[in-house]
C-alpha cells in the first residue's frame, strides 16, 4: 500500500495500515498520537486530507473528521481553511526536555528497568530478523540512518527522531507486522523521556557508535551480533535514565533538607 500523501517512511506507513476492529475514532487518534510521540510526524507536518487519512486507515471519513476534532481539541493538530490549508501537526505537540523530565520523575526504577527489558527482547527480535531478511535497499537505508544527524548536530529532538527512526527501520527489514506494532507501542510507552539522554554529548557520540555498529552486522548477516548491539544501545539508555532519576531524587532531598 502506497502512503504518497505522507511522504511516509516505511516505518510511518507501517503505522498507517488498515484498523481491523476496537474504537475506531480513538484508534485513529491512537495512530496519530503514536507517530507523533515516536517523532514519526514533525510539528507543521501537514496530514493527508480527510479521504485519503481514511482510505488509508480503511474507516469512513466521517470517522477520520471526528478523530480530527478530537486532536484538535486536544491541542496536537490545528486545521488551516483555504487551498494551501489542511490539518498539520501542532508546534508545540513534540517532546521537550520539560516534558520529559516530568515524566521521569513520575516513574519509579523497577518501571523504567522493566520497560527496558521488554524494549530490548522485542528490539533484538528485530535486529536478529533483519540481519537474516533484510534486502539490499533495507541496509542501503540503515547505513544512511546510522549516520544521521551527523556529529555536527546537537539538538536532542532532532537526535532522538534519527535514532527512532533508525530502530523502527530495522523493525520494517524485519519483515514481521506483529513485532514491529510492538516495537511502535514501546516506543510511544517511552514517550519523551529518551529526549533526555540525547542532550549529552557522550551518550549522542557513543550511541551513534552503536548504530554504525549495528547497521554493520546486519549487513553482514551477523544475527548474534545485530541482537548484542541493539540491547547495549537500549541498556545504556535505561542506565542513563536512571541515573538522572537517582540524580534527581538526590537533589529534591538536599533541596528539602536545605529548606528545614
Amino acid at each position: 500500500m502506497s502512503l504518497s500523501p505522507l511522504g511516509a517512511s516505511r516505518s510511518l506507513a507501517a503505522l498507517f495500515t488498515p484498523i481491523k476492529s476496537g474504537g475506531l475514532v480513538d484508534e485513529v487518534c491512537a495512530r496519530i498520537e503514536l507517530a507523533i510521540e515516536t517523532g514519526l510526524l514533525s510539528a507543521g507536518q501537514r496530514l493527508p486530507n480527510e479521504v485519503e487519512l481514511a482510505s488509508a486507515l480503511g474507516v469512513s471519513a466521517v470517522t477520520t473528521r471526528e478523530a480530527l476534532s478530537q486532536l484538535r481539541g486536544q491541542g496536537l493538530i490545528r486545521t488551516v481553511r483555504g487551498r494551501s490549508g489542511g490539518s498539520f501537526i501542532a508546534d508545540d505537540a513534540l517532546p521537550s526536555p520539560e516534558k520529559a523530565r516530568r515524566r521521569l520523575g513520575s516513574l519509579t526504577r523497577l518501571q523504567i528497568s522493566d520497560l527496558s527489558l521488554h524494549y530490548q527482547a522485542i528490539a533484538s527480535a528485530c535486529a536478529g530478523l533483519a540481519a537474516r531478511r533484510a534486502t539490499p535497499d533495507d541496509l542501503e537505508t540503515l547505513q544512511e540512518l546510522a549516520t544521521t544527524p551527523g556529529a555536527g548536530a546537537t539538538d536532542p529532538l532532532t537526535w532522538r527522531m534519527a535514532h527512532s527512526e533508525f530502530i523502527l527501520e530495522i523493525a520494517a527489514a524485519a519483515r514481521s507486522a506483529r513485532l514491529a506494532r510492538e516495537l511502535l507501542r514501546i516506543q510511544a510507552e517511552l514517550g519523551t523521556l529518551t529526549i533526555l539522554p540525547f542532550g549529552d554529548e557522550a551518550f549522542r557520540e557513543e550511541a551513534s557508535r552503536l548504530h554504525q555498529a549495528l547497521a554493520s552486522a546486519i549487513e553482514r548477516r551477523d544475527s548474534p551480533a545485530a541482537e548484542s548491539l541493539v540491547r547495549e544501545l537500549i541498556h545504556n539508555t535505561s542506565s542513563w535514565l536512571l541515573d538522572e532519576l537517582s540524580a534527581g531524587s538526590l537533589s529534591r532531598k538536599e533541596a528539602a533538607h536545605d529548606s528545614h
